[in-house]
């Protein structure tokens, strides 16, 4: 079950979107994530959305990931992340 990954921007259109990997490698490292972690709260079974404030820890949190685990969905995730923040927007991710 892939995460879908949306980018708003302020008025909550859509920016772009794009999907987790075959593998569901951004899933995973989220379910993975120590239990004090905003990643942790991104869930394949709900819907979740992060301002500019939580982009900015989720931001820094997913540059501390080693970098075997950094795979191309990870670092899409962390440049729109940075695009919405820029543009005071949001990403929403989209589960079941």
């Amino acid at each position: 079950m892939s995460l879908g990954i949306r980018v708003l921007n302020r008025a909550l259109d859509v920016v772009t979107s794009f999907g987790d990997d075959a593998g569901d490698s951004f899933r995973d490292l989220c379910a993975r994530a120590p239990e004090n972690s905003l990643r942790r709260g991104i869930t394949p079974y709900d819907h979740t959305m992060f301002n500019t404030p939580q982009l900015e820890r989720l931001v820094v949190e997913l540059e501390n990931v080693p970098e075997a685990e950094k795979t191309p969905v990870v670092v899409r995730v962390i440049e729109e992340a940075h695009g919405a923040i820029r543009r005071s927007g949001y990403l929403y991710f989209v589960g079941d």
